[in-house]
């Protein structure tokens, strides 16, 4: 009668298969960690920009038009930088454009070794 088993050069082909298997499985989750921090940046970032142009929009039509605004252009808000632009619409057609402005947030912070940046586009009417 014979045994039922594993002999020991199975048992060491099948730990050399499964450890290569791991060392590849493990080598995917660096690319998803640095993917998944990377969303949660931007993430964070869309929310401060949101924040910003609902600060603009509060403020009214007359506080964005006037020089200089009466409305921070520009500050740091943890790892994030943020600035806002607003410029004259000029739309062919339309006699009466100053009653629009663009309002342009772009958002940056640091990431790994370099800087990333997020712009934000809306318009506010009078």
């Amino acid at each position: 009668m014979y045994k039922k088993g594993f002999s020991l050069l199975e048992l060491i082909i099948a730990i050399a298969v499964l450890a290569i298997g791991l060392v590849g499985v493990l080598q995917i989750f660096p690319i998803g960690l640095r993917a998944s921090q990377r969303a949660g940046m931007l993430t964070k970032a869309s929310f401060l920009a949101q924040n910003k142009i609902e600060d603009v929009k509060l403020s009214g039509f007359d506080a964005i038009t006037e020089l200089p605004p009466k409305i921070p252009m520009s500050g740091k808000d943890g790892d994030f930088e943020w600035a806002v632009k607003i410029g004259e619409v000029s739309l062919e057609g339309i006699e009466s454009s100053g009653d629009m402005r663009e309002v342009a947030v772009t958002i940056t912070w640091p990431e790994r070794n370099t800087t990333r940046y997020k712009d934000f586009i809306t318009y506010v009417t009078k």
